[in-house]
């Protein structure tokens, strides 16, 4: 997961919100305020499986912070998913 730390400004971040902002993924507030934390769990439980290619980070800058969005916005929606069920 070192990848995603080496990510300028995620360091920063400190509240669910803040993910979704930094990240650009679009949330409901009520609905994330009501799944948050398995929100948060699933996005760490899939930023450690989808470990990137060192060759595919070199060639896009951008390629760990697209990555990370990609998977934080499948957690909400699969969390979100769930929460609606």
């Amino acid at each position: 997961m070192e990848w995603f730390y080496r990510i300028p400004g995620v360091d920063e971040l400190d509240s669910a919100e803040s993910f979704f902002e930094f990240f650009c993924v679009p949330y409901a507030s009520p609905a994330l305020r009501s799944c948050c934390l398995r929100v948060l769990r699933d996005f760490h439980q899939r930023l450690r499986d989808h470990v990137p290619l060192r060759n595919l980070l070199e060639e896009d800058p951008r390629a760990p912070w697209l990555l990370a969005r990609r998977l934080l916005a499948e957690s909400y929606q699969h969390c979100t998913a769930e929460h609606r069920q």
